[in-house]
């Protein structure tokens, strides 16, 4: 059933569109609305009658005034059915009778005494004038004519008819009926013209007769409007609409289409201006009036918008899903602007379980920070409904993200598609196609989301394109979504083709600039690629491409990670765990109080850098630049040829000396792998001993046999005899001393990067990483005497050796936490409070090995094994948890480039919560890293 007020307006609507004896309707305001059987008759009536099928009308018609005599519109269908087939007495005579059963209606009225003058017109009766009886014969010839279907012949007739008495409008409606029938539109707007400037007494008639010419004239520019927009050429379409609407200002979905097509041509104003005609024209058109507060929302005018939604809203003649669809599009103007309070007030009055409302409340909950302009892109136009019906077309607003299909399997899939459940839209989507198969919405639905499910289907997907490829080769859209599925596919070149077939048809969107920047990234032609995409930032400066902020930022970020070939880092760490970063090369925390430097210099060769993955060069120095030392506190000594227990006075002893500055130093040249999409890295680094103190320190067999034979030795009388009271051994690399370190890390990243159109956002990183670092070099080892304090003396013996040292580690660290914008310390200033959690793990194995000390006047060293094991091949582990807190600035941007440097600091109080190692897993640990 159609509402009745949205009856009239249709049915006026018909009666301007058909060509007909124009009426008015107003005195049909109280009829009671058309229902039921009379509706369904009377709407195959409109149907058939619009379609030239007169005698089908006439009997429609019929069926539905014997159900509703009383319906003015009925009868005026009627008569104008009759005068369409020629039977104009027949005509005149019902329209009589109608009137005489009380159809008293102004338009029955004036139409039957428009049709009463050709019915007097067989004869010429006394008195008539000159001019009358000259165009007497012509009119007669003209309706002849017209009868007989010979439009021309009833052209020229009812011309020449009027030309030659200007009194007798009926046959000036004659003339502009044949030119109608003709399809001439423009000549009959241009004799409507020439007939209302000769003043005939129809000229109200003539003039709704000129308009509804226009509107058929208006059909042709309406449709290359489309046309235009369907191709991408919006500015071209708005110059078509302006046409169509010139033509015909009162057909709302014309106007609804100039409005659009200014909108795609980034015409914000002009936009809000034809909106503003059109409600000049009717002020309560509601599509009008919603559209009208969408483009002021778009340009910032926010109070003007919510005032235009409100009175949408308040219009009392909407129907609940109407007023449900504006309430949801204000909704989104209200977020759009970041106006929390009238989006919850608005919220409030909808069904809170409505899907669309659980989506509107989750965006509020999230606190988006708004951008600070808007666009289409990230603010979108509502969404269109429009529909052909016998009384014209009939256009509705809905929420932009509406599915506007049928029930069943299609709305299933869209939703399915939707919540990215990919397999469940493909399902629903092959049911809708059961359903209606020639539906080439639901051929499309099938098809992208065929390219976001699995291998096989991404394939099918590629398939079902090329099929329609084939037929039409040159179709923009179907090139660009294979590109897609190609590209997901990893055939970057073949999608690149695609992309640029796509483009050459000139109807591609200029967004495809983008697709192709990316397919020649993903080729690994990054200086290409960044071209592309600096040349898009241009053509969004020219306007000839729509990009909001995010959009471009992204893009930005883009060019800054492709176009970057080298790069360097230099941190500090405070006890701080990084991957590959301390003296050992484990990412371990030290026990002590310690700071790391660590600088880098790595180079990403192009060639090597592709969708499968990034390969860097890099070479590191590092060094400790303080080292407290580790302390104990010592309770006893076993002596490890009895392994007695002797207690003495309890100390906190230094477990190593301090090493800080050059001496320290590692030099590292690697190479590393980054395997895309998968935050795995692989590393084999060349590390060079630089720093003096990295080629020399203490060495002492870990065996118990080993040590009671130092001990034996060094207690023998003849060595006491000679002086000797303790021995120490010391180990001296050659210069070129070196080793290796390969190793494996995992990294996952999410909200890391710098936003700009949030205050917040969750947060969480971490790296989880296992490395083994093996040495083999050549070693000088020497026996030292020591004195009464243990320090080393004279020298007892020498000998040439290797040191051998192996280490398996792994580490991880997790941090989860909420990055912060704060404005007041620069908008590239983010904080992120955070809960760590890091855990390592270390297996050492060191081993001097070839010494021979021999006989020396000294001291007997005969019996000391020539192999030492240095450790005990003992592992250790530790786990910490704790609160950080990270600040991180960025810098270095401009217009093409988002900040390619940053400056990081990090702190955290860690607790030990396992492993035995805990004194690596407690207290403070500092970071701070600058990235160029």
């Amino acid at each position: 059933m159609i509402p009745h007020s949205r009856l009239l307006l249709l049915t006026a609507a018909l009666f301007c569109g058909t060509g007909l004896l124009a009426p008015t309707v107003m005195a049909a305001a109280n009829e009671a609305p058309l229902e039921g059987a009379a509706w369904q008759q009377a709407d195959m009536a409109y149907k058939s009658y619009q379609s030239g099928r007169y005698r089908d009308a006439l009997k429609q018609v019929n069926v539905a005034l014997q159900l509703r005599p009383d319906v003015v519109r009925l009868n005026l269908l009627k008569i104008y059915t009759l005068q369409k087939l020629g039977r104009l007495g027949e005509a005149r005579q019902f329209g009589e009778a109608a009137i005489k059963r009380g159809v008293n209606d102004p338009a029955l009225r004036n139409t039957v005494k428009n049709l009463q003058q050709p019915a007097n017109a067989g004869g010429a009766g006394k008195g008539t004038s000159a001019a009358y009886n000259k165009g007497f014969p012509l009119a007669t010839k003209g309706y002849t004519a017209y009868n007989a279907g010979d439009m021309p012949a009833a052209e020229q007739y009812g011309e020449q008819a009027f030309r030659a008495d200007t009194s007798q409008g009926p046959w000036a409606l004659l003339w502009l009926d044949a030119l109608q029938a003709q399809e001439k539109w423009p000549e009959a707007v241009q004799a409507a013209d020439q007939i209302i400037a000769l003043n005939p007494p129809n000229k109200s008639d003539v003039e709704a007769r000129r308009a509804t010419l226009k509107r058929s004239l208006a059909v042709r520019p309406t449709q290359q409007a489309y046309q235009a927009l369907i191709t991408n050429k919006p500015a071209e379409a708005a110059k078509l609409a302006r046409e169509a609407v010139d033509l015909a200002p009162d057909v709302t979905s014309q106007r609804l289409l100039l409005v659009t097509a200014l909108l795609q041509s980034n015409q914000y104003a002009e936009a809000e201006q034809a909106a503003d005609e059109g409600l000049q024209l009717n002020d309560e058109n509601t599509v009008m009036l919603v559209m009208r507060a969408y483009v002021r929302q778009l340009q910032g005018k926010t109070d003007a918008a919510r005032g235009d939604f409100d009175t949408a809203i308040a219009q009392d003649w909407l129907d609940d899903d109407q007023r449900r669809n504006v309430r949801l599009i204000a909704i989104d103007g209200a977020l759009a602007a970041g106006d929390t309070a009238r989006a919850e007030q608005l919220l409030a009055a909808l069904d809170a379980t409505d899907e669309a409302t659980i989506k509107r409340r989750n965006q509020l909950e999230e606190g988006k920070k708004p951008p600070a302009r808007l666009t289409t892109a990230l603010y979108p136009a509502p969404a269109q409904s429009c529909t052909d019906t016998p009384y014209g077309t009939q256009c509705e607003l809905l929420p932009s993200d509406s599915v506007t299909g049928p029930q069943g399997p299609a709305t299933e899939a869209y939703a399915a598609y939707g919540r990215q459940d990919y397999q469940e839209a493909i399902k629903q989507s092959r049911l809708a196609i059961e359903q209606d198969p020639n539906n080439a919405d639901y051929q499309r639905l099938l098809t992208t989301s065929l390219a976001s499910g699995n291998a096989a289907q991404t394939a099918e997907a590629e398939q079902r394109l090329s099929r329609q490829l084939a037929v039409t080769p040159n179709d923009a859209d179907l090139l660009i979504q294979r590109g897609y599925v190609r590209q997901m596919s990893r055939q970057p070149a073949l999608a690149l083709q695609d992309f640029r077939a796509a483009q050459a048809t000139g109807n591609a969107p200029p967004t495809v600039i983008l697709n192709q920047a990316y397919a020649q990234a993903a080729l690994g032609d990054s200086p290409g690629a960044v071209k592309q995409l600096k040349k898009a930032i241009d053509m969004a400066d020219a306007h000839q491409l729509e990009m909001d902020d995010e959009q471009r930022y992204n893009t930005r970020g883009a060019i800054a990670g492709l176009d970057r070939e080298w790069g360097a880092t230099s941190s500090l760490g405070f006890r701080g765990a990084q991957p590959t970063t301390n003296t050992t090369g484990a990412g371990l925390s030290t026990a002590g109080d310690s700071v790391f430097s660590t600088n880098e210099l790595y180079w990403r060769p192009t060639q090597f850098n592709d969708q499968n993955g990034m390969l860097e060069v890099y070479g590191r120095l590092t060094n400790t630049l303080y080292d407290e030392g580790s302390k104990f506190r010592s309770d006893g000594f076993i002596d490890p040829c009895s392994g007695a227990s002797n207690p003495v006075n309890g100390n906190d002893t230094n477990s190593s000396s301090s090493v800080t500055g050059f001496p320290s130093t590692i030099g590292s040249l690697g190479v590393r792998y980054m395997l895309a999409n998968t935050g795995l890295t692989f590393g084999l680094e060349r590390r060079f001993f630089l720093g003096s103190a990295t080629r020399q320190g203490n060495a002492y067999p870990a065996d118990s046999n080993d040590q009671c034979a130092i001990q034996n030795a060094v207690s023998d009388p003849y060595a006491s005899r000679q002086g000797v009271r303790g021995m120490m051994t010391r180990y001296q690399l050659d210069s070129d001393a070196g080793g290796w370190l390969s190793y494996i890390t995992y990294g996952f990243y999410k909200g890391t990067e710098l936003r700009r159109n949030e205050n917040s956002w969750f947060t969480m990183d971490g790296y989880a990483q296992l490395g083994y670092a093996w040495e083999d070099n050549d070693a000088t080892f020497t026996a030292y005497d020591t004195d009464a304090a243990g320090n080393r003396s004279r020298e007892l013996a020498k000998t040439d050796g290797q040191l051998k040292r192996k280490q398996l580690f792994a580490s991880s660290e997790v941090r989860v936490g909420r990055s912060y914008i704060f404005d007041a310390l620069g908008p590239n200033v983010v904080v992120f409070p955070h809960l760590v959690g890091a855990v390592d793990w270390i297996w050492q194995k060191d081993q001097a090995t070839g010494l021979d000390f021999g006989n020396n006047p000294l001291i007997n060293l005969s019996n000391v094994s020539s192999n030492w094991n240095l450790t005990n091949d003992s592992t250790s582990w530790s786990m910490g948890v704790g609160p950080g807190i990270a600040v991180r600035y960025w810098f270095r941007e401009d217009h093409y480039n988002a900040p390619r440097s940053s400056l990081n600091w990090s702190m955290q109080y860690r607790y030990p919560i396992g492993g035995g190692a805990t004194e690596r897993a407690k207290g403070l640990f500092m970071n701070l890293t600058f990235s160029y």
